[in-house]
């Protein structure tokens, strides 16, 4: 087994545990909260730590935004809570489609990404 084979194997057998680690830490959220609401209570008690479990309200918006979109629009409240979408403008910057003054306030550097894939896909 060469260095390639042994960086590789080494970081999907991590991949794989953080998965595994990530599920589990899900499972032991929602018992936590189960745990707490029978005892009507927002802290449980370990060895070492103490485990505060606090109630919020979450704002769910409908599927479809074009009502929600419109009324903000028509009630005059768009330019205040609209913001430059950087994943919309990157991909027009990276393949040189906007004004060159705008061109002339960025810079591009190189980054990596390394993902593992099957071999047998």
């Amino acid at each position: 087994m060469n260095d390639d084979n042994r960086l590789v194997d080494e970081y999907e057998k991590l991949q794989n545990l953080k998965i595994e680690i990530e599920k589990k830490e899900a499972e032991l959220k929602s018992k936590i909260i189960e745990l707490a609401k029978e005892k009507n209570t927002e802290i449980l008690l370990g060895t070492n730590k103490i485990c505060s479990i606090k109630v919020y309200n979450k704002v769910v918006y409908p599927e479809d935004k074009t009502l929600l979109l419109s009324l903000i629009k028509s009630k005059g409240m768009y330019d205040s809570l609209s913001s430059l979408n950087y994943f919309k403008l990157s991909p027009k910057i990276l393949k040189n489609e906007v004004d060159e003054d705008i061109m002339a306030l960025i810079k591009k550097d190189k980054a990596f990404r390394v993902v593992l894939k099957d071999k047998h896909t």
